[in-house]
């Protein structure tokens, strides 16, 4: 992969694990785990968007080495 399809790759899974981290979050909220949901929507957005870019990178590396 080059430069900027490595940067809209990330760009993209930082945004899927952000939005799943909210609604995750959000739900948690209402059921009033107000700390437990905020930091759920914190982690989301690191940790998933992380997470996601290194297992779509290894598959990618993978699929080009087959």
């Amino acid at each position: 992969m080059s430069g900027w399809k490595l940067f809209a790759l990330w760009v993209g899974c930082v945004l899927v694990g952000a939005l799943v981290g909210y609604l995750i979050g959000m739900v948690l909220w209402q059921l009033g785990f107000e700390l437990l949901g905020s930091a759920v929507t914190l982690v989301g957005a690191g940790l998933g968007g992380i997470l996601v870019f290194l297992a779509l990178l290894r598959w990618s590396e993978e699929r080009g080495n087959s």
